[in-house]
């Protein structure tokens, strides 16, 4: 793919994770967020949604006007809060989210674990999820302190330490989890240290953004 992909996120860091994944994957990338830090974007998403939502209107009609016409969200909850079929209308954009990957995840898994950065995330997943698999059996966590402990660049031990994640995949191994869900495009960060610490496959939706994004 030779044209510039835009990457709409909602903070700084998780902004230019996702462009650092598509420039992994040879594609070019300019990354837009849509806050400045973790709270800011909560807020946001929580309790401003028509001011976030002109706020990613406004991102992608200036895109556009440098020739970017294809957009990267890289954010389970952003892709929550905003209501991204309508932007696409609005602003005559093509746009993938995270959410493009959890209707082919449902066919695959009969017990899921979803892992996101609030409930509105998790509420958003476990419908999808729910409309593709009506038998699959789900549990929800969310962790806005996972998304902090992320951001301030603490590492992936410390982290596994101080929010006692092990017990969570104690807990989710006890209970015959077959998949857990990184429902947090902040989450791959730890995902080398779950993968150690578990025998539960880790599902990262990037790859089948990916997939959406180049077909």
């Amino acid at each position: 793919m030779n044209k510039t992909i835009g990457v709409i996120a909602g903070t700084p860091v998780d902004t230019q994770m996702g462009v650092d994944f598509l420039l992994s994957k040879g594609i070019k990338a300019i990354g837009f967020q849509t806050a400045n830090s973790p709270k800011e974007q909560h807020q946001l998403q929580l309790l401003h949604k028509d001011k976030l939502y002109d706020i990613v209107v406004q991102i992608i009609l200036e895109a556009k006007e440098t020739g970017i016409d294809k957009f990267f969200v890289y954010c389970n909850s952003l892709s929550a809060a905003v209501d991204m079929d309508k932007v696409s209308e609005d602003t005559d954009a093509f746009i993938v989210t995270p959410f493009t990957a959890y209707h082919a995840i449902a066919k695959d898994y009969s017990k899921l674990l979803v892992l996101a950065a609030n409930g509105q995330s998790c509420a958003k997943i476990e419908t999808i999820l729910m409309e593709t698999n009506n038998d699959i059996k789900m549990w929800s966590i969310s962790s806005a302190p996972l998304v902090e402990e992320i951001e301030s660049r603490n590492t992936e031990k410390d982290i596994f330490q101080k929010l006692a994640i092990g017990k969570i995949l104690y807990w989710a191994e006890d209970n015959g989890v077959d998949g857990i869900i990184l429902g947090c495009t902040h989450f791959p960060y730890i995902s080398d240290i779950l993968l150690d610490n578990t025998t539960i496959p880790i599902i990262d939706p990037a790859e089948m953004m990916l997939e959406r994004l180049l077909g």
